[in-house]
């Protein structure tokens, strides 16, 4: 007889009908995610973010914690925070940092935060109220280094030697200009389906120069690059959701746009590299569009940054 059935066979009795049956329904209470915190933050520009930080449950290793920087985090930060501490056990702990907006007004930023200067007029239909600003990701660049890390690091034991960077479609794009103009910045970058295409591939012409960077310094850096199988043309879901923001041509749109494509072709002009140094994987996620991949890219990219290091 297992152990477990003993147990209960030496359990006190209370009688007939003893087990006590919980309430049907206890008081409602908000959910929350426990060992995490948010505070807003102003640049020294003036722009205010919200930043939310989830601890991992064991102490700091000797040289201190790695860290996930992960954009847009109302879809992906307490996803990447469950799948972190999911495998912590299996990979360790580490500290994920949701850089994201207080605000609609505040939210209506970020196209201007994750791009490059573009001519406005070659970009596809944005809906209402068109793209408005864009151009500032070097400007949100120095907002990561030069502001956020610190206040990371002052609230937590850090390891600067491993800190990754997440970001999704305008994030992924942020991720790779980044990569290609900052390198040292993070030792891994995870580009979920970047929008490569962005001002007619302007991220592609900072690519030579990192090349050089890359050919000349031989530093070990990490990239994961991934992408919806369904992102090669529209799918029904995105049609029906295209039509209601009464957005036009956007059938043309997705195939001048050609995600998957970009990222095939980018993974093979950086493969080149990986003699001096870079570790390149990229991944083309079956049946996901560019809206179902993220818990995908973001599983995925937890795994690559937590076993490379």
């Amino acid at each position: 007889m297992g152990a477990l059935v003993l147990a209960f066979l030496a359990a006190p009795s209370f009688g007939k009908g003893a087990l006590v049956q919980p309430p049907t329904q206890s008081r409602v209470r908000s959910v929350t995610l426990d060992r995490s915190e948010q505070w807003t933050q102003r640049s020294k520009g003036g722009r205010v973010f919200e930043i939310s930080v989830a601890m991992p449950s064991r102490p700091p290793p000797p040289a201190g914690y790695p860290v996930f920087y992960v954009l847009d985090p109302d879809s992906a930060f307490e996803t990447l925070t469950q799948t972190t501490r999911a495998q912590e056990n299996l990979l360790g702990p580490v500290v994920i940092v949701g850089v994201g907006y207080p605000s609609s007004a505040e939210t209506a930023n970020r196209r201007f935060d994750l791009t490059l200067p573009a001519d406005i007029s070659r970009l596809p239909p944005a809906g209402p109220g068109g793209w408005g600003p864009v151009g500032g990701a070097e400007a949100f660049y120095h907002f990561l280094a030069d502001e956020l890390k610190p206040a990371v690091q002052a609230r937590a034991k850090i390891d600067p030697a491993r800190q990754a960077l997440f970001g999704h479609s305008l994030g992924g794009l942020f991720a790779l200009h980044v990569l290609f103009s900052h390198p040292e910045a993070f030792s891994t970058y995870v580009a979920g389906s970047p929008s490569i295409w962005w001002g007619d591939c302007a991220v592609l012409q900072e690519l030579p120069l990192f090349i050089q960077h890359q050919s000349r310094d031989v530093t070990h850096r990490r990239l994961l690059l991934t992408v919806g199988a369904l992102e090669r043309t529209i799918n029904p879901e995105e049609r029906r959701a295209a039509e209601a923001m009464k957005l036009p041509r956007y059938d043309a749109e997705v195939q001048r746009m050609n995600m998957v494509g970009n990222v095939e072709e980018l993974a093979k002009r950086l493969g080149a590299l990986q003699p001096q140094g870079l570790d390149l994987q990229w991944v083309v996620f079956p049946e996901e569009t560019h809206n179902s991949v993220i818990p995908a890219y973001l599983a995925r990219g937890a795994r690559f940054a937590l076993s490379g290091w």
